[in-house]
């Protein structure tokens, strides 16, 4: 490696003060980071300009040392600007179609001596599940000491590039060297680790062979790492580790369970039941954000459930049902209104026959919605979360649902009476106040 190339190298070394540059409070150290965070810029453009010359040829290290650098900047992390980002990967699309031996020396060389000091307790060194954790009880709490990995924060950039370059067939051999990376990421005590880690494992899920997650044991030990992600409740990235981790969850039950088997049942009714139902919803009540972000998780699995919905369905239609009657004034409220609506329509479609028990309650909450949604004169709120997502510094998408509550409301009672013979009780709102109900059940009843 050349000299120039050395130093470009050492000059693009996130400074181990990104890791904690949150609790940072000293005005000097902060200008300190945000010069390097402009340098290396200018570093990256260097870098890249070396590789494009013809003729340039790089050892297998040299190779890992670069990929190293620029997969740093492959994110959205805090030293990463838009035009560094843009470089990385740029520099980066020149191994997009790296042999396994390279990516074998990044994950040996750059990768697996950051982490080896920190062995996972549940791991044995071919990336199997021991049957009960090395060292003890109490060996998790050796597996938090000196973490090494932290002092190098674009490390998770460099585990996320390599998994996604993990051809299908390259699992097997390289498993020793992926999985402890990934756990460490997934059952770190800090939320936002835990975060990555769960994206670090959706990306792996596209990929990996369920029949080695199952001989290995691993899809277990995932599956039990995200179940403790639901658990952490009062951290600034909850609502986001809400929804990565339920989508994983499904994912992994879906690729490594049969479809329609008990076993597959079982895991999707333990993640509602224990994870959403006995676990946020009865303990996270209070943050409006964290209910909505597991609202906003739940239509996919109670798509795949489909009629096993009923073993839940009177707990899932009391708590849907409740912030239609709630006239308590939150900036969540809407939100939390629609995408109740959302999961209450899937329930109505997938547990069709169950519902005609339920129908008059349905409609009692949906109609006194309409009616304090009616009084407030607000029949175009939208359900899209902006300034109050700050306050939690929180990403949130748009549901895919009616543009608005009232359209929503609307939904809800067309396919309440598509699935139900609601003909007298849509006939009885109307008689009652035609005006006030004729927008909500008017044209379901006159279909008839």
């Amino acid at each position: 490696m050349s000299e120039n190339l050395e130093l470009l190298l050492h000059n693009l070394r996130v400074p181990t003060d990104y890791a904690r540059i949150q609790h940072i409070t000293e005005d000097s150290a902060l200008v300190h980071l945000d010069e390097w965070k402009d340098s290396a810029e200018r570093v990256l453009t260097e870098l890249e300009l070396i590789l494009n010359q013809k003729n340039l040829e790089l050892s297998l290290n040299s190779q890992a040392d670069v990929i190293q650098a620029a997969a740093s900047f492959d994110g959205q992390d805090s030293w990463v600007t838009p035009i560094g980002r843009t470089t990385a990967q740029g520099i980066l699309r020149h191994f997009d179609d790296l042999p396994q031996s390279q990516l074998t020396q990044i994950l040996n060389h750059n990768v697996k001596p950051l982490f080896q000091f920190n062995p996972h307790p549940n791991l044995n060194a071919s990336g199997r599940k021991l049957p009960r954790p090395a060292g003890g009880p109490m060996a998790t709490h050796d597996f938090y000491d000196d973490q090494m990995w932290k002092a190098a924060p674009g490390v998770v950039n460099l585990v996320s590039w390599c998994i996604r370059h993990v051809h299908r067939d390259w699992y097997e051999t390289l498993w020793h060297l992926v999985i402890p990376p990934v756990m460490a990421l997934l059952d770190d005590f800090e939320a936002h680790n835990k975060l990555r880690g769960v994206g670090i494992v959706s990306e792996m899920l596209r990929e990996v062979p369920s029949q080695l997650l199952r001989r290995t044991g691993v899809d277990g030990l995932i599956r039990s790492s995200l179940n403790t992600c639901l658990t952490h409740l009062n951290d600034t990235e909850t609502p986001q580790l809400i929804e990565a981790a339920v989508d994983a969850y499904l994912t992994l039950t879906l690729l490594t369970t049969e479809v329609g088997s008990s076993e597959q049942f079982d895991q999707l009714c333990a993640l509602l039941g224990e994870g959403v139902i006995r676990g946020i919803w009865l303990y996270a009540s209070d943050r409006p954000d964290v209910v909505l972000a597991s609202l906003r998780a739940l239509p996919p699995l109670l798509r795949t459930l489909k009629i096993g919905n009923a073993r839940f369905l009177k707990v899932l239609i009391t708590q849907l049902l409740h912030p239609l009657k709630t006239n308590v004034a939150s900036p969540w409220l809407d939100d939390i209104q629609i995408a109740s609506l959302r999961l209450l329509s899937i329930l109505i479609e997938e547990c069709a026959p169950c519902i005609p028990r339920w129908k008059t309650t349905i409609l009692d909450a949906v109609a006194r919605c309409w009616v304090t949604l009616k009084d407030s004169g607000k029949t175009c709120r939208r359900f899209l979360i902006r300034d109050h997502l700050a306050a939690y510094d929180v990403t949130m998408t748009a549901l895919v649902l009616p543009a608005g509550l009232n359209s929503a409301l609307r939904h809800t009672c067309n396919l309440l009476g598509q699935c139900v013979m609601m003909e007298n009780e849509y006939r009885q709102l109307l008689e009652m106040d035609e005006k006030m109900f004729e927008g909500l059940v008017g044209s379901e009843e006159k279909s008839r």
